[in-house]
């Protein structure tokens, strides 16, 4: 009978009863040091190990995984455990085993979105450069961009964009769920009227840190969009603003609004059509009931926009929102899209 009861507790239990492997960096970066945000050079980062990795000579490829603004990389970890996910792929043969990292680049204003900027600092250069060399000279990765991919969400699915576009030196996959900020749409909003003109009141980061402590996100989200993509270090608050307030309307200003527009991936991407066509795989999704309503609108637009440049991409729409089926599609499509279109040969 005691046995009997060993065996039935031994078959509950879970596959993996041992916690997966996620190793926690520190790097002291030359490219966000001195960044007028005042957000700290030294960070820290998180590398997910496959199993096996400690018994094993094999090198693997990597997968960049950028988280979107608001969170951090925990929300990965912890959350949503992504980490314990890709052990249940590895381990049942679903994917072949990866490196993932997740560097958090939440700061002072909620996130960097992983530009780089004489405000918010080199964010791009941070990730692509920095701990890309830390981490490939630290574990054993596949070090070539046949073997490195990245993908984030919303935030972070605008910043994996960029680094198709700018960056394919390093990275030669791609995969943005739910990817913000890829064109202006018309009213300059990822927010709403009444945000932009709270923003315009403003007279220092801190108005635009006690709007946040009253639950209003849209105002320092505004900040961080700007800083990082109009940033002037000798204009209040450190941004071109593109808007300008004309009695109860918001219209544009158009040097600052024409200068962000065409930063945004629907208007840059042919400057950049000789990289985006050296990458080896390009997925975009969205769903329907996207609670920023930019995204459904602006996500098939870049999609066009690569088509007319005869750029190879995936774009899938599905029934969700933000954030409900991420999880999900990690494990469906994303994680096998990287397995199965990354190299493996050192």
């Amino acid at each position: 009978m005691k046995r009997a009861l060993l065996v039935l507790v031994a078959l509950l239990l879970p596959l993996h009863a041992h916690a997966a492997d996620v190793r926690v960096m520190k790097i002291d970066s030359r490219a966000l040091a001195g960044n007028l945000a005042g957000d700290p050079a030294t960070q820290t980062f998180a590398v997910y190990l496959p199993p096996g990795y400690d018994s094993s000579t094999a090198r693997y490829p990597v997968v960049y995984l950028l988280h979107g603004i608001a969170d951090t990389n925990d929300t990965w970890i912890k959350d949503w455990k992504i980490p314990e996910l890709l052990d249940r792929l590895i381990t049942s043969k679903k994917i072949e085993p990866l490196i993932v990292v997740m560097p958090n680049a939440r700061n002072r204003f909620l996130g960097s979105f992983y530009v780089n900027s004489p405000v918010t600092g080199r964010w791009s250069d941070f990730i692509a450069d920095e701990i890309v060399k830390l981490v490939d000279g630290t574990y054993r990765t596949i070090a070539k961009p046949e073997s490195r991919g990245v993908a984030g969400h919303s935030m972070g699915g605008y910043g994996a964009i960029r680094f198709g576009m700018e960056r394919p030196d390093v990275f030669r996959a791609v995969y943005a769920l739910s990817p913000c900020c890829l064109d202006t749409v018309e009213d300059i909003g990822w927010g709403n009227f009444t945000s932009w003109m709270t923003f315009l009141t403003f007279k220092s980061y801190a108005d635009a840190e006690a709007e946040l402590q009253k639950g209003n996100f849209y105002p320092m989200a505004i900040v961080g969009l700007l800083s990082s993509h109009l940033p002037n270090v000798d204009a209040p608050m450190h941004v071109d603003v593109p808007i300008r307030r004309e009695g109860p309307e918001l219209l544009p200003n158009n040097e600052a609004y024409n200068k962000l527009r065409d930063q945004l991936p629907v208007h840059s991407a042919p400057r950049y059509q000789d990289n985006l066509r050296k990458l080896r795989a390009l997925y975009m999704d969205f769903g329907y009931s996207d609670q920023f309503a930019h995204i459904p609108v602006a996500t098939p637009a870049f999609s066009r926009v690569l088509s007319e440049l005869r750029v190879p991409h995936v774009l899938e729409a599905y029934d969700g929102d933000h954030r409900q089926h991420v999880v999900e599609r990690l494990e469906r499509i994303v994680f096998p899209m990287f397995s199965s279109v990354l190299s493996r040969t050192p």
